[in-house]
């Protein structure tokens, strides 16, 4: 098995990963979180390697994932490879192979964070090792033309060189591609990176399983799947006589101004898809919290965002742990 290979592409790829994080003063000087010596070209060969097959992975899983408690749920990391490992030592230290809990990660994995090359190698090495432990749900930066509005793409190029860069952008882009869009935890907690859909695009969780593989371009090729990638709850605060009314004429859903994308979802839209589909709670990620969760909607909703002081702000990074129908929240110590 890879998880017991010192020598498997994926270990070489964490090997590398480590290195990375380590201090060296003496011999082969570095700073932490700085590659020294390291060639990037055999990283880059490995990493390459190890989407190639995970790719395969994700293209034979359902797109609705069925996962079983206990769970811990990951919101946001955005290139936040130190808060991850910080996660790791906190809470699966033995690695996710052999942790007791599985492991459910919402998408928004790159951009803007400095080392979303690091947080793809950490996710996909440990997801082809323990395919059945490692839960991934694709992001709404999880997209090509996304990515190039931010900094993935530029980090790629950067570290790698022009060509390099961008063979291993278009390989982990491949992989998103075939990514599950939502999961479902013990049958009763629905879990995605955006938000409820309407009922016009999803009466039923299981329409999901429908999303086509790939999925090249998710704003063409599926309205179900932007939507779980790009949906927003509406914020009270927000809500005047027009948007009410716009709610009230669309079961609970109008347009999403801030994003100029999809749509934003009342409580009693939340509550009819809960109800239809004999779900309980939905956690989701894609937006910062300040404590690094928020609870919304009558308490139905939960926001969970997993990378620490996001864009230099003093957001807290939480997750979430799912046992049994109960939820805790867990906040990391980054200080």
């Amino acid at each position: 098995m890879d998880l017991f290979s010192q020598r498997s592409v994926s270990n070489e790829l964490l090997k590398g990963l480590r290195y990375l994080t380590t201090i060296n003063k003496i011999k082969d000087p570095k700073a932490n979180y700085t590659w020294g010596q390291l060639d990037p070209a055999s990283y880059a060969r490995n990493l390459i390697n190890v989407c190639n097959q995970v790719k395969e992975i994700f293209r034979h899983e359902p797109r609705l994932l069925e996962v079983s408690s206990p769970c811990y749920i990951m919101g946001d990391l955005h290139g936040n490879v130190a808060d991850l490992l910080h996660f790791e030592k906190t809470l699966w230290h033995i690695g996710p192979g052999l942790s007791p809990s599985n492991l459910l990660f919402l998408g928004d994995y790159v951009d803007r964070g400095a080392y979303s090359i690091e947080v793809i190698s950490y996710l996909f090495s440990y997801k082809l090792q323990s395919p059945r432990k490692m839960n991934l749900v694709r992001g709404n930066h999880e997209i090509r033309d996304v990515q190039k509005m931010f900094t993935f793409y530029k980090e790629c190029l950067l570290k790698l060189g022009d060509k390099l860069g961008n063979e291993v952008w278009n390989t982990i882009n491949n992989a998103f591609d075939v990514m599950p869009v939502a999961a479902v935890v013990d049958g009763k907690l629905f879990c995605c990176h955006g938000g409820v859909p309407p009922p016009w695009l999803c009466p039923v969780i299981t329409a999901i399983n429908d999303v086509p593989v790939p999925l090249n371009q998710p704003d063409i090729q599926s309205s179900l799947a932007w939507e779980l990638m790009w949906n927003d709850p509406v914020r009270p605060k927000t809500v005047n006589d027009k948007l009410a009314m716009e709610l009230l004429a669309n079961e609970g859903f109008a347009v999403n101004v801030r994003r100029g994308t999809a749509h934003i979802f009342s409580v009693d839209a939340l509550e009819r898809f809960l109800k239809a589909n004999q779900l309980t709670h939905i956690v989701r990620a894609h937006e910062v919290a300040q404590a690094g969760f928020q609870l919304l909607q009558k308490g139905k909703l939960l926001t969970v965002f997993s990378s620490s002081k996001y864009c230099g702000g003093n957001n807290d990074a939480a997750c979430v742990m799912a046992d049994q129908g109960k939820l805790r929240i867990l906040r990391l110590e980054t200080d």
